[in-house]
């Protein structure tokens, strides 16, 4: 006990300290505690002066060299309470060349002083700069030939306001830029929360999408509240980021996001296990029916945890299938995205249907950067017995490093029957006459 009063002291005395230095050189950083001090002891920021109207809130935006953006009701209209985001003008540019450099937030001034015009007085502020480049096209470094970005913040100029019915409490917007790599456009910025009662802005989450897509909230784990979904889809490559929001004993900031992730598996289930393994290495589909299987074995006795897992894995399985289904014009689009859904025999007998398409199938093995082996590997490690997945690894193998190279491997494995291993050598014929 006398340790931890011991830290504590320290830690408010650190606290103190440090709102003390605040409240001299940037009061306008404090203004929360204006929540627990009387009338006469608030704190009064030289930003702030006096309440203003909309229009003296503007001019005065306007001779610091940025310009007030359009306003975002915080309350039922902005007459009430609005959000202001402040641009500035970035130079040397071509296009979107007003970047978001800060937010405020404003509520209706009940001051006795104020004249028939409605005055406003700033309860909140926040500076906002970009994610950095490195954070916002990592997404795409894995699977295409994207280099790494540098460290430098990319510009935000969009906001608005996610809107609809079981969002967690307070206000929650989105702030959005774009940039261009290769043959993707990527959407990125960060989720901001205003919390109502403490008049509090913060951001949340950065966030980026290679598909383009704005991030919303969507019902995936069934809670009463809905969850934030980010889309980092790249190619045929399904990846989804959700986010629960969760309490947080704080008092300005009294939620957070807490990413659904597969590592740890939070079941002690050798099973579960073994499917999270495998959906991790991109088998989502596989890893979802075997999920299926072990919640109806262990019916009342998997944690909330453990479903959002499994609802993770379900929404990227929707996906893979979805694109699965697809009967697509190109034997080794088809190809991919039956391997991708762990369909190894569809895979197959697509490309033994299509002998006079067989450069593309080898040349769609050859680039593979270790998206599909990493699904062969695993699916042998939790299965070692499957030749359909065997004849796969055998054909990558082939496709890269040559024939030899295969049947090397392959000796390495349960040996295929007399059929299968028939099929293999027709497949890897083929491939050999392609890659000469």
């Amino acid at each position: 006990m006398a340790i931890v009063l011991l830290f504590t002291g320290g830690a408010l005395a650190i606290a103190s300290v440090r709102i003390g230095f605040l409240l001299i050189v940037r009061p306008s950083e404090v203004l929360w505690v204006n929540h627990f001090l009387p009338e006469w002891a608030k704190i009064k920021d030289v930003d702030l002066d006096l309440p203003q109207s909309r229009k003296q809130i503007e001019n005065a935006i306007y001779h610091q060299g940025q310009i007030a953006g359009k306003v975002l009701p915080l309350a039922k209209t902005a007459d009430q309470s609005f959000l202001l985001p402040i641009f500035q003008k970035r130079p040397n540019c071509q296009s979107d060349c007003q970047k978001i450099v800060e937010l405020r937030a404003y509520n209706l001034s009940q001051s006795s002083e104020v004249s028939r015009q409605k005055h406003y007085e700033m309860v909140a502020r926040l500076k906002i700069e970009g994610p950095e480049e490195s954070f916002v096209i990592a997404p795409l470094v894995n699977i295409t030939n994207e280099t790494q970005g540098a460290n430098i913040a990319l510009p935000l100029n969009h906001i608005e306001s996610f809107q609809g019915n079981d969002l967690p409490a307070g206000k929650w917007f989105y702030l959005r830029g774009q940039r261009n790599s290769g043959n993707h456009s990527v959407n990125y910025g960060h989720i901001i929360y205003y919390n109502l009662k403490r008049k509090h802005l913060k951001v949340m989450q950065s966030w980026t999408s290679p598909s383009g897509d704005n991030p919303k909230w969507q019902q995936v784990t069934g809670d009463n509240t809905k969850e934030l979904v980010v889309n980092q889809t790249v190619g045929f490559e399904p990846r989804v980021r959700v986010y629960q929001a969760k309490s947080f004993n704080s008092i300005n900031n009294p939620i957070r996001l807490r990413l659904i992730a597969l590592k740890p598996p939070t079941f002690k289930d050798r099973g579960y296990q073994k499917a999270l393994l495998i959906a991790r290495k991109g088998l989502w589909t596989p890893a979802f029916k075997w999920l299926q299987f072990i919640r109806k074995q262990h019916k009342g006795k998997i944690s909330a945890d453990s479903i959002a897992q499994i609802d993770l894995i379900r929404l990227h399985s929707e996906l893979s299938t979805k694109q699965a289904n697809i009967n697509w014009a190109s034997p080794s689009q088809q190809v991919q995205v039956y391997l991708i859904d762990g369909s190894w025999e569809k895979a197959l007998q697509v490309f033994e249907k299509s002998p006079s398409n067989s450069k593309e199938i080898v040349s769609l093995l050859k680039a593979d950067r270790g998206r599909l082996w990493d699904r062969v590997k695993v699916a042998l490690q939790v299965n070692p017995n499957r030749p359909q997945v065997q004849t796969w690894g055998a054909l990558i193998l082939a496709a890269k490093f040559g024939d030899s190279r295969a049947k090397s491997w392959l000796k390495t494995q349960k040996r295929l029957n007399k059929n299968n291993f028939a099929r293999l050598e027709i497949l890897l014929a083929r491939i050999e006459d392609r890659t000469q």
